[in-house]
């Protein structure tokens, strides 16, 4: 089930007509207290507009309320980088702009359903450059773990490369790193590039 909290009659009408059928859509009237009164399941996620509140520390306050009940996405505007990397920080599962294409949307559900962090690229890469340092020093405890061609592609992530960028930069098919980031996870026993990014760096 996806609860949706918003005040827009357009953003509903979008999550209605577009995920109801295939995840259940309810929308939360009263943000105060709902989420006392459900019984939440793994596959639940919260939709939250921040745009409702006045201000990123108001989100926070809100969020750290019911960040261990339920896997939450917010929903904005105008995403921005440094805005989106401070609220994955504090919890956020995905951070989506609203007029994100329904695909998109359904990628981003479908991943944080499985527990992962989903956020656009960009943000992606925003975030994991602000984790790690650019001395390029690794956690070889780590990278022992890998093959040489699997450390080659976590290098490339942990310095905030995309899938696309890592495949020019090794000279191979986007297909190919897409199955050494699989193995990667499988090896390490993670779930996304943040975590990877996370577990190299030496600091």
């Amino acid at each position: 089930m996806l609860y949706l909290l918003t005040d827009s009659k357009n953003i509903k009408e979008f999550w209605i007509n577009n995920f109801k059928k295939m995840y259940g859509v309810e929308i939360i009237e009263d943000k105060s207290s709902w989420h006392d009164k459900i019984k939440v399941t793994n596959k639940d996620i919260f939709i939250l507009d921040i745009d409702i509140f006045k201000d990123t520390s108001e989100v926070i306050q809100y969020f750290d309320k019911i960040k261990n009940k339920i896997k939450t996405i917010a929903i904005i505007e105008e995403p921005k980088l440094a805005h989106g990397t401070l609220l994955i920080k504090k919890g956020f599962k995905s951070y989506l702009g609203k007029k994100t294409p329904k695909i998109i949307v359904e990628q981003a559900l479908n991943s944080v359903i499985e527990g992962n962090v989903w956020v656009y690229p960009e943000l992606m890469s925003f975030i994991i450059k602000m984790i790690t340092s650019d001395s390029e020093e690794f956690n070889d405890e780590v990278l022992e773990k890998l093959t040489p061609k699997e450390q080659e592609v976590a290098k490339y992530v942990a310095k905030g490369y995309s899938n696309k960028e890592i495949a020019k930069e090794l000279d191979v098919q986007l297909i190919t790193v897409k199955k050494h980031l699989s193995s990667i996870f499988e090896k390490l026993n993670i779930k996304d590039r943040v975590a990877l990014a996370i577990l190299l760096n030496k600091r």
